[in-house]
């Protein structure tokens, strides 16, 4: 059987692999020449111990559209050290007359300690820029119109992030973690994975809908009914979470796929914004605010004013027509 080299890190691959293995570089991208055959273009690796729940490959990908960004990350009023991490990265391109809009975003909740915290979630960061720059931008570049590889380009990267956190605390001599919620956004498609207990919201004048589970011990007694959403909110393990980014060697990373509409908002936020806020409350800042970035600096003003028991940060992306 035919294998490919990769050109970074040298490892033989699968003929057809769309990324190395070891490094998980792009290996190849189709093109068509008159009378020529096209390289095949392969599956991008598919993690098979990661959670899926997808309502959008069916759907053709809208045209004309761009994503209007607002970010924000604020310490709260009771924590001395920031933990959160934010990363935002969006692109747009045209094409006969024709725009499209993609970016890559995530939200990241640092824990373990004094710094600890600090540490894991900018190592998670850092280590998604790093893996876009190499394999998301080219990708997006040469394959605009497969868009679903990168749901399991975003959950591969965040696989290989936890290893790194894992293998540094190791090495560090103490445990640190972070959560992760995290977007691909593709025109109108998008992917969100996430680990821990940072949320992904859908927000539109219909109404608001959370997109994540957390993987923590009130949200699974919500889901037995033993407490309701707002004990939840006050209960004093509301910090129990049972799967992070660094804690193990593999990680489990749950996707969900979904097609956004015109006027939709999604929201991607820490538990500093989600622990202080109601989701009615977070829904009626959004629609009040004139654009993404003031939406979000009203977003982290009221967590704090509720309390600001913990560090704040939210990203939140608009799909507009052109």
């Amino acid at each position: 059987m035919n294998e490919i080299i990769c050109p970074s890190c040298y490892r033989l691959n699968r003929q057809g692999a769309r990324f190395c293995a070891a490094c998980g570089r792009v290996l190849a991208v189709s093109s068509t020449n008159d009378g020529d055959e096209a390289p095949t273009r392969p599956s991008a690796p598919t993690p098979s111990d990661g959670a899926r729940s997808d309502d959008a490959h069916t759907i053709p990908m809208a045209r004309s559209l761009d994503l209007h960004v607002g970010r924000r990350t604020d310490v709260g009023r009771r924590r001395e050290i920031n933990e959160d991490s934010l990363l935002a990265l969006d692109l747009f391109w045209t094409n006969r007359s024709s725009g499209r809009p993609a970016g890559l975003f995530v939200v990241a909740d640092g824990m373990g300690g004094h710094k600890g915290g600090e540490i894991a979630s900018g190592m998670l960061v850092r280590s998604l820029a790093r893996q876009a720059v190499d394999e998301w931008l080219p990708g997006m570049i040469e394959a605009p119109d497969e868009p679903a590889v990168w749901s399991d380009w975003l959950v591969a990267a965040i696989q290989r992030g936890n290893t790194e956190i894992f293998e540094w605390s190791r090495q560090a001599g103490f445990e640190m973690g972070t959560t992760v919620v995290a977007a691909v956004v593709v025109g109108d498609q998008a992917y969100i994975a996430h680990v821990g207990d940072s949320r992904a919201y859908r927000v539109n004048a219909g109404g608001i809908v959370r997109l994540t589970v957390d993987h923590s011990l009130v949200e699974s007694l919500v889901s037995a009914r033993q407490i309701s959403p707002e004990e939840a909110r006050h209960h004093p393990q509301s910090n129990v979470i049972y799967r992070t980014i660094g804690d193990h060697p593999q990680v489990v990373v749950d996707l969900k796929s979904l097609r956004l509409l015109p006027g939709d908002r999604l929201l991607l936020c820490s538990d500093g914004l989600s622990g202080m806020l109601t989701d009615e409350m977070i829904r009626a800042e959004i629609m009040a605010a004139e654009a993404p970035q003031s939406a979000c600096v009203g977003l982290v003003d009221a967590a704090n004013e509720a309390g600001g028991e913990d560090n704040c940060s939210v990203i939140l992306i608009e799909l507009k027509p052109l």
